[in-house]
């Protein structure tokens, strides 16, 4: 997955993952809304076959990327949970 940085401001943060389909960008927003100091995240994408997903983010107090760092972060925890549970589910 490709970063391409759009806008980086002292509490916000604007970028595109070119290449990705919605489920990532989803997924990130979602964790970010429910962490402490993050003001606003969102999404969008301006047309699914030509455009990347664009993910705004809005800190109250700290770092925007460090908010997006931290829930990347949770979200693998979380993905790596799901893999051994389905691993272990092999008979």
């Amino acid at each position: 997955m490709e970063i391409k940085l759009i806008k980086k401001e002292k509490t916000e943060l604007e970028f595109e993952i070119a290449g990705a389909d919605p489920t990532i960008p989803e997924l990130l927003v979602e964790k970010l809304n429910e962490a402490a100091g993050v003001e606003d995240a969102a999404y969008k994408v301006e047309h699914p076959i030509v455009g990347s997903p664009r993910i705004y983010v809005k800190v109250k107090r700290g770092d925007p990327v460090a908010a997006v760092e931290k829930a990347a972060e949770s979200l693998g925890k979380e993905i790596g949970e799901l893999r051994k549970s389905v691993s272990g589910m092999k008979a």
